[in-house]
């Protein structure tokens, strides 16, 4: 199978868990959703053309590896509720920020496609931007390569399933300190109502491993590598193998 890798340095990035809304925490890795949002902007598509099942973006993967341990913050912005046309109360909510994050975005998919992507990388149609509209990335390089089988170790990544249910063994290395991992259940996509609005399908629960802790994962399936990875390891976010692990509340 053919990757696209595309390497991007984000001054500012954020990537709000779905269910927090007056405290809202950040993933530390773009979700799937949001790794597919930038491929439409860069192609230029439109949100119904973005979610729709079938083509431009049918089939493409997705997965996301850190570069580097960011920087974090928390950031207070004020919410000015207003009614009649007048500034009716002020309500304080807290954002958590990542600073000078650097990532390694993989797509997978047709020949077709990626070469389209990654021409479209090279003069994107809309700013690019992970997270929020203004927390614009930079994109340091990209190139199109074949995948092959890689080690069932993991770090700084998002892996599908939740760890506590996944047979892993902890990779420990001397004098580091790391954040637990973080599981949460995201959507695969979206589906647009008759007024636009965006509904979430396909439910999954997936782990967020920091940079600084490695784990082993030997029933992982569909692991792979690329020379640009320098040794790393990935698997697709998105695969659709991972249809038995969906929420059966999301799923579609």
């Amino acid at each position: 199978m053919n990757v696209l890798w595309v390497k991007v340095a984000a001054p500012v990035a954020s990537f709000r868990r779905p269910l927090d809304h007056n405290y809202q925490r950040t993933l530390l890795l773009p979700p799937p959703t949001t790794l597919l949002g930038l491929a439409g902007a860069a192609l230029g598509l439109s949100e119904g053309e973005l979610w729709h099942k079938g083509p431009p973006l049918q089939g493409l993967l997705v997965a996301a590896l850190a570069l580097q341990k960011p920087g974090g913050a928390r950031d207070m912005w004020t919410v000015m509720k207003i009614k009649n046309n007048k500034i009716t109360e002020r309500s304080p909510y807290f954002r958590e920020l990542l600073f000078f994050a650097r990532y390694m975005l993989l797509y997978g998919g047709p020949t077709d496609l990626l070469e389209a992507l990654q021409a479209a990388f090279t003069d994107p149609v809309y700013p690019l931007s992970l997270g929020r509209e203004d927390e614009l990335i930079i994109l340091e390089d990209m190139g199109l390569e074949r995948a092959v089988a890689g080690e069932a170790r993991f770090f700084g990544t998002v892996i599908p399933g939740d760890l506590r249910q996944l047979d892993f063994r902890w990779l420990p290395r001397p004098g580091i300190i790391f954040e637990p991992p973080v599981v949460e259940v995201l959507p695969l996509g979206f589906e647009l109502d008759q007024r636009g609005m965006r509904h979430p399908v396909g439910a999954t629960p997936f782990t967020f491993l920091p940079f600084d802790l490695e784990v082993e994962v030997p029933g992982q399936k569909e692991v792979f590598t690329l020379e640009a990875l320098e040794g790393r390891s990935f698997t697709w976010m998105n695969s659709p193998s991972l249809a038995n692990r969906m929420s059966p509340s999301w799923s579609t």
